[in-house]
């Protein structure tokens, strides 16, 4: 048994020298480390939050199967909080299709749809996730908050109502308000000046016919 060890210890020193000895499992679990250095890399960069780095070091980390959920999850964030919406909302998704009932990935995935500026996409989730949690304030901010951004402002006065009705001591209320009012006067203007404009654009237009026709009678 001696003789036996004695042999192996001889040939790993002898293959450290000359590189031509290969140790089972040794490539698997070096390649392991590898990931697992570049998952905490990821994570400390994570911490500074210098998430273009952090993505860098999650992409790297998530080529190993034990690590990939973790770090795919946390790309996701980084691309959020890097404003890359759409490849956030690309990965939320994907994550979505493994738990479709996380309540949690769906409302991340409504709030990445709306800064993308899709809006259809995050009010059909945000109304569905309204339903489901009738006591989250929260969740029905910002659904009025996407509501607002897109303009449909007879649905955002009905829940702004029902908001202070349910919840007349949540935070948001009063600067939810504020924007309700602010986007409707905005809205108003602007209708009034397109109105303006295409007011003026007729007058050019029975302005140029008009002296047309006058130099057709004079024939010119």
């Amino acid at each position: 048994m001696k003789k036996v060890i004695f042999l192996l210890v001889s040939i790993l020193f002898f293959s450290c020298a000359t590189n031509t000895v290969y140790v089972p499992g040794e490539k698997v679990v070096k390649t392991k480390n590898v990931y697992a250095e570049y998952y905490k890399l990821a994570e400390e960069y994570y911490k500074l939050e210098n998430y273009t780095k952090a993505i860098e070091f999650y992409k790297s980390a998530m080529s190993d199967k034990s690590l990939h959920d973790g770090a795919y999850y946390k790309l996701g964030r980084c691309y959020a909080f890097t404003k890359q919406y759409g490849k956030a909302a690309k990965v939320f998704k994907n994550i979505l299709k493994k738990d479709p009932e996380n309540s949690d990935i769906r409302a991340s995935l409504a709030y990445l749809y709306a800064m993308n500026g899709e809006y259809k996409k995050s009010l059909y989730i945000y109304k569905n996730l309204v339903v489901e949690n009738p006591d989250n304030s929260e969740i029905l901010v910002n659904y009025i908050s996407v509501l607002i951004y897109a303009e449909d402002f007879e649905t955002a006065k009905i829940n702004l109502e029902y908001l202070e009705t349910k919840f007349p001591d949540a935070k948001q209320l009063a600067d939810l308000k504020k924007a309700y009012e602010e986007a409707v006067e905005n809205s108003t203007d602007k209708s009034k000046k397109k109105s303006e404009e295409v007011k003026n654009s007729i007058d050019d237009t029975e302005v140029e016919e008009k002296t047309e026709a006058a130099a057709e009678e004079k024939g010119v």
